[in-house]
């Protein structure tokens, strides 16, 4: 095990060795506890060298995210639909030779798997609004879950223009 040791600013009190808080008023402080009047604190960090990636046991199927599911490696009943998941991800020895697995496009739709990229397609959320009536309260409650491959087909044609 290694450790990084480095003096720093002490965080609560911003360097000056006395701390204001919700309780100290009118001009008063006190010392600030984490560095003891000093205004440094000494930051340990402790870790192991990486020396290559472990291999983890029991483990036979990698997902690319559970996007809030349980997941697991046989048939899902996600209520309108049986999801074969040992057909979705991929094999953990295809993931240990270095495949990375694809979203599981029939559990999730773009929102849910990637916000922040449909944020960044112009008009993209746009869409999910109309299609909600101008609003999305939770994504999972969205009236497009039904129809996810449409919502995926609109995402991917976005992408590639842009």
């Amino acid at each position: 095990m290694a450790t990084i040791e480095k003096r720093i600013e002490c965080p609560p009190c911003n360097g000056t060795g006395v701390y204001v808080g919700m309780a100290e008023r009118g001009g008063a402080a006190v010392v600030c506890r984490q560095c003891k009047g000093s205004g440094e604190y000494l930051y340990q960090f402790q870790y192991e060298e990486f020396t290559g990636r472990k291999k983890s046991t029991g483990v036979k199927r990698v997902y690319r995210q559970s996007y809030g599911f349980v997941i697991g490696t046989s048939k899902i009943n996600f209520g309108d639909k049986i999801v074969d998941m040992a057909s979705e991800g991929v094999s953990y020895d295809e993931f240990c030779a270095g495949k990375m697995p694809e979203h599981t496009k029939s559990i999730a739709c773009p929102m849910l798997a990637d916000q922040g990229s449909c944020h960044k397609i112009e008009g993209f959320t746009d869409e999910c609004m109309k299609i909600n009536d101008g609003w999305i309260g939770n994504i999972t409650s969205c009236k497009g879950q039904r129809e996810k491959s449409s919502c995926w087909k609109r995402f991917e044609a976005s992408r590639k223009a842009i």
